[in-house]
């Protein structure tokens, strides 16, 4: 079975026993301790005079396996911070990242940036979860679904004041969901989530292909300060970095490296 299906499936299953224990009545009632913080508007322009970048907060990929299961993520988000992101992403998906999204509002403590949540969302359950958690905004994987069921989600984002980062791999499914893109700021994925692989080259190829008026976000595989610049060149509004930066002994650096102010020699 393909990755991307797989999970899917697993996180069903999951939401199912979720709401077994917590129902959505009662999610729904609950108060939301936390102030909303713009996310979407960070990057409505698609310009090259900044290197904004939401860094990742992960303990484990399945394509580079485990970085750290024992990770501070409060010590980490504060680090984020110091080295210049825009925004922090936290993978919260726990069988295959062993996330956890009680780390959302730790990380929401730690750090005045924008909190992006990011899973394999299929349910408006972890949308009113992910409000009540305190995330700014959430990942939505225009793979992963059917049209009119990321439709309904993308449509709860909006009535909870919830950004959207929208996820694609091809032009196609961009496509079939510009009509909607007012909901949404646009993410392109260079890892191809059924087989894992990376190519730089191929979110390239999209990101030539899309109106210079709609945000984008280039997602996996950036290393260096260059790969950053090869899309700069086209105009991006943001880049999304985790590995590289989960596996830097020094995340500051790393991160004022990508974004231009120091060399890796310095």
């Amino acid at each position: 079975m393909m990755f991307l299906k797989k999970v899917i499936e697993e996180k069903k299953i999951y939401v199912k026993q979720k709401k077994s224990k917590i129902p959505l009545r009662e999610l729904k009632g609950r108060d939301v301790p936390f102030q909303k913080r713009p996310f979407r508007e960070l990057f409505q322009n698609r310009t090259n005079t900044e290197t904004r970048i939401i860094a990742e907060i992960k303990k484990a990929s399945p394509a580079r396996k485990i970085f750290n299961l024992q990770i501070d993520v409060s010590e980490i988000a504060k680090k984020y911070h110091m080295g210049g992101a825009k925004a922090i992403s936290l993978i919260t998906e726990p069988k295959f990242f062993f996330g956890n999204p009680e780390d959302l509002p730790v990380v929401k403590k730690a750090s005045p940036l924008p909190i992006l949540r990011k899973d394999f969302i299929v349910d408006e359950y972890e949308i009113y979860e992910s409000k009540v958690l305190g995330a700014d905004a959430i990942l939505l994987i225009a793979e992963a679904l059917e049209k009119s069921h990321l439709k309904e989600l993308l449509y709860c984002a909006k009535e909870l004041n919830i950004d959207v980062c929208f996820e694609i791999h091809s032009l196609k499914k961009f496509e079939e969901f510009y009509d909607l893109n007012e909901l949404y700021t646009l993410g392109i994925n260079n890892r191809n989530l059924e087989t894992l692989e990376i190519d730089l080259n191929w979110g390239l190829k999209i990101l030539e292909s899309i109106p210079e008026t709609i945000p984008v976000i280039i997602e996996s595989g950036i290393e260096t300060r260059s790969d950053i610049e090869s899309f700069l060149k086209i105009g991006v509004s943001g880049f999304l970095i985790g590995s590289t930066l989960m596996s830097s002994d020094d995340p500051v650096k790393k991160l004022n490296n990508l974004r231009g102010l120091v060399s890796d020699t310095d």
